[in-house]
């Protein structure tokens, strides 16, 4: 089953942007909304991103996943974000 994630990811201060970009790169499709935080499109569980992704965080860093419902939605954002939500999948 594939679905949408929140990620807030805090990676620890030994983890480069280009591992975590490896790790956000095994999902289907994602967003980087900000500096922490992804919007990811996966047909892996909860259980498997965090598996993937508390690595990076675990020792001096935080994550959170969650389950997002685009269904039901507002919001001011970019352009780029707006299509990249709209987008046929």
């Amino acid at each position: 089953m594939t679905g949408f994630f929140v990620v807030y990811l805090d990676r620890k201060p030994d983890v480069t942007a280009d591992q975590v970009e490896e790790k956000m790169n095994k999902a289907i499709d994602w967003y980087k909304v900000d500096s922490k935080m992804w919007i990811l499109y996966s047909s892996s569980s909860v259980e498997k991103l965090y598996a993937r992704l508390s690595p990076l965080a675990k020792g001096g860093g935080n994550v959170f996943i969650c389950e997002l419902n685009i269904d039901n939605r507002q919001g001011w954002m970019s352009k780029s974000f707006w299509s990249w939500i709209k987008k046929e999948r």
